[in-house]
C-alpha cells in the first residue's frame, strides 16, 4: 500500500510529460524546413545583382535542416512538445488540474515566464532591425523595404504574443489557489 500516492503523482506527471510530437508540431517543423529553403531564394532574388544560385541552394539546404533541428532541440530542453502544449493550455486557461503536483507545473510555468521575457527582448531586436533596414532601404531598393516590413511585423507579433504569455503565466504563478484564475 505504500507509494500509491506517489504513483498517482508520477502517472499524472508522465501524462503531462509525453514527448511525442503531435500533428501541429510536425506541421510546424515542415513549415520551418520549407521557410528555411525558400528564405535565401527570396532574399537573393530581391537584390539587384545577379543571383548566386550555388549559395542559394547551399544556404537553403542548411536552413531547411538547421531550423527544424533547432526547434526540436528547443522542445527537448523544455520537456518535449507535449509538455510545452500542456503548459500553454495551463497558462491560457489560467488553471492547472489538481492532480498535477507543484513540482511539475510550477517550474514549467516559471520557464514559460522566462521565455516570454526573452521573446520581449527578441521583439525589440526585430523592431531595431526593421528600423535599421528602413534606413538602408531609403538609399537601397524596393526589396529592402520588404525586408524592413518583415522585420517590423515579426517584432510586433513577438511583442504582442510575449506580453500575453508573460501576463498569463505571472497570474497563474501568483494565484493563491492554482485551480482558479
Amino acid at each position: 500500500m505504500t507509494g500509491e500516492h506517489g504513483t498517482e503523482a508520477t502517472n499524472a506527471s508522465a501524462r503531462a510529460d509525453d514527448d511525442r510530437i503531435d500533428a501541429a508540431g510536425w506541421w510546424q517543423l515542415v513549415a520551418l524546413a520549407v521557410g528555411g529553403a525558400v528564405l535565401p531564394v527570396v532574399f537573393f532574388v530581391l537584390q539587384p545583382r545577379p543571383v548566386p544560385w550555388v549559395a542559394v541552394v547551399v544556404l537553403g539546404l542548411a536552413l531547411a535542416v538547421a531550423l527544424p533541428a533547432a526547434q526540436v532541440w528547443s522542445w527537448s530542453r523544455r520537456g518535449g512538445r507535449a509538455a510545452i502544449v500542456t503548459t500553454r493550455r495551463w497558462v491560457d486557461e489560467g488553471r492547472v488540474p489538481p492532480e498535477v503536483p507543484d513540482a511539475v507545473w510550477r517550474p514549467r510555468v516559471q520557464q514559460w515566464t522566462a521565455d516570454a521575457r526573452q521573446r520581449r527582448t527578441s521583439g525589440w531586436v526585430f523592431l531595431g532591425l526593421a528600423a535599421l533596414w528602413a534606413v538602408l532601404a531609403a538609399t537601397g531598393t524596393a526589396g529592402d523595404w520588404g525586408v524592413a516590413v518583415i522585420w517590423g511585423v515579426l517584432g510586433i507579433a513577438t511583442l504582442v504574443q510575449g506580453r500575453g504569455d508573460r501576463v498569463g503565466a505571472e497570474q497563474l504563478l501568483g494565484a493563491p489557489d492554482r485551480t482558479t484564475a
